[in-house]
């Protein structure tokens, strides 16, 4: 009886000694780091992976090698396109092209063409939110050109322009928007969308050929899943003082009074949005409170002078009002698109004349009436008190 009591006990420690049956080994993995969409022939769409090269992350720059006559020294990625009539089925034919089972749980990257992007992005989106393997933080962008175009591309520092867009968006000097927040947007109440812009940096003259890298510059902007537009880097300023996305970059301003421009880093901000219906009137009020510290005066200036730090002030607040002025006059009145995310803070707040609204809020939003009030603070001039270099004398103080 003892011995059939131990062997009832050992034996699911049998069935652990045969360890993990089903694992595949990271030798057997294709590790996919970008995949790249672009319109193909006859409807169909091309999809372009982005792939480690595995010998070459030990080896270094001795180690390379790519595809359609773009490696060379340094290269540590290869690609691989096809086509299908979808994703799935362009993914399921590009597995015949690599020797390992691919793998797309390093995936952080997916950029969709612009020609693409123009025609509707639903059906593509739905792969990538439903797919198992995907991140939902990985990053969406839309490029200028071929998105495949970027994959090819081999940074000198990087170790793949896959690697180098991540890196730019995480500096959030731009417009930076996931998987997860892009599937927010679209399903959101104004169903809009904003993309970063990826254009390819033009090589230096002593550069290989492909050795260089993407750059994000502007936004794209999309009504539903189509991309109908686009906006400057200046406006994109414009669009994330309102949507509250500042953390840290450089404002650099004229300064009212005096020749000469005032530059502010880092400069951080916290912005309201106050909704407010009048009547048949809507109205959007927006308060901005940003400040920052001065790093070049460029003007004859004193700003440890309270007035004239004053000043400087103001023509801060003016700055930042202009841009986003600028930018809520292209949404509003060329592109007619509620980038802002309205929509939400009326729902919010007024949901049962939203209720009655929504199906109308293309027609509602050019004509809401947008007040902008910005409280702008330079919290430190900086390690000297007069502008460098410039003689006592010639300094204003008052």
């Amino acid at each position: 009886m003892k011995a059939f009591i131990k062997l009832v006990l050992l034996t699911p420690i049998f069935f652990m000694l045969g360890g993990c049956w089903d694992r595949i080994e990271l030798n057997d993995l294709a590790l996919i780091t970008a995949l790249a969409f672009d319109k193909g022939e006859n409807n169909q769409i091309q999809v372009t992976a982005q792939t480690i090269i595995p010998q070459s992350q030990g080896g270094g720059a001795a180690m390379g090698g790519g595809t359609g006559g773009t490696g060379g020294a340094g290269r540590r990625t290869t690609i691989r396109s096809d086509k299908g009539i979808n994703i799935a089925e362009a993914l399921s034919k590009l597995q015949r092209k690599v020797p390992r089972k691919q793998f797309w749980g390093q995936c952080k990257i997916f950029i969709f063409s612009e020609e693409l992007a123009k025609s509707g992005i639903q059906e593509h989106f739905d792969f990538l939110i439903r797919h198992p393997q995907q991140r939902e933080r990985a990053y969406v962008f839309v490029s200028k050109g071929m998105a495949a175009d970027v994959l090819e591309l081999y940074p000198p520092i990087e170790r793949s322009s896959a690697e180098v867009l991540r890196k730019l968006s995480d500096l959030e000097t731009g417009i930076r928007v996931n998987l997860e927040q892009l599937s927010i947007m679209l399903k959101g109440d104004s169903r809009t969308a904003v993309l970063p812009l990826v254009y390819v940096l033009p090589k230096n003259k002593s550069s290989e050929p492909f050795q260089t890298i993407p750059y994000i510059l502007g936004t794209a902007v999309f009504n539903k899943d189509k991309m109908v537009g686009e906006i400057s880097e200046k406006m994109t300023r414009g669009v994330m003082w309102v949507r509250n996305e500042i953390k840290e970059y450089t404002v650099t301003f004229h300064a009212e009074g005096s020749e000469g421009l005032v530059s502010l880093s880092p400069v951080k901000a916290k912005v309201n949005l106050i909704p407010k219906i009048a009547g048949e009137q809507w109205i959007m009020n927006i308060k901005v409170h940003t400040e920052g510290n001065l790093v070049q005066n460029g003007t004859i200036m004193n700003p440890t002078n309270p007035e004239l730090l004053k000043t400087l002030e103001k023509a801060y607040a003016r700055d930042v009002r202009e841009r986003i002025e600028l930018a809520m006059d292209e949404a509003q009145h060329k592109l007619k698109v509620d980038i802002f995310d309205f929509s939400k803070e009326f729902h919010r707040k007024y949901p049962k004349q939203w209720e009655q609204a929504k199906d109308n809020w293309d027609q509602i939003f050019p004509e809401i009436q947008v007040h902008t009030e910005v409280e702008a603070q330079i919290t430190s001039p900086g390690n000297i008190n007069a502008p460098g270099g410039m003689p006592k004398e010639e300094v204003k103080e008052k």
